[in-house]
C-alpha cells in the first residue's frame, strides 16, 4: 500500500476510532487481497488519498470462518448504509464459499458499533480482558445462515 494511503487510512482510524495504526500494525494485520477487503472513495477526488471514506478488513480465519479486523467509515458519510453495505457484501460473499461464521474484536464502551453488528446478527461471546491498550474488548460473533 502507497505511504500516502496508510497515512490517510492512519488519520481515519485515528480521527473515527482513537486507534493509532503504525507502518508496524499494516504488517502485523497480514490483510491478505480478497473479496473481504473493502474501500469506500469518493469518486471525485480519486486517486487522491483525500478520496478515502471508509475502509473494511477482513481475514479468513479457521476454514469456515470470517473474520472482520478494522471497519471505520469518516464521520460525514456515516448514517448513509455504507457500513452496513459492507458488512452485507462481506457476509453474502462468505456465505457463496461455503464459510459458516463471522466475529470480530470490539471496544467495551464502543456500544454504536455492538449495535450496529447486533443488527447484523453478531452478539457478544465474552469478554477480552485488556484487548486494547486502555480497556476491555468484546468478542462478537454470528453464523452465516444459508438463504
Amino acid at each position: 500500500m502507497p505511504t500516502n494511503w496508510q497515512v490517510k487510512i492512519t488519520e481515519l482510524f485515528k480521527a473515527e476510532t482513537g486507534e493509532t495504526y503504525t507502518e508496524t500494525t499494516f504488517r502485523m494485520l497480514g490483510i491478505p487481497e480478497w473479496y473481504g477487503n473493502k474501500i469506500l472513495i469518493d469518486e471525485s477526488k480519486y486517486p487522491s488519498p483525500n478520496s478515502l471514506m471508509g475502509v473494511m478488513w477482513c481475514k479468513p480465519l479457521l476454514e469456515d470462518r470470517i473474520r472482520i479486523v478494522a471497519l471505520v467509515i469518516d464521520s460525514e458519510v456515516q448514517c448513509n448504509n455504507h457500513g452496513s453495505n459492507a458488512v452485507t457484501e462481506v457476509i453474502n460473499s462468505s456465505k457463496l464459499r461455503g464459510l459458516n461464521h463471522i466475529q470480530l474484536e470490539v471496544r467495551k464502551s464502543n456500544l454504536r458499533a455492538q449495535n450496529f453488528y447486533s443488527r447484523h446478527g453478531l452478539k457478544i461471546e465474552h469478554t477480552m480482558k485488556n484487548y486494547y491498550s486502555n480497556e476491555d474488548g468484546y468478542m462478537m460473533s454470528g453464523t452465516l445462515h444459508r438463504d
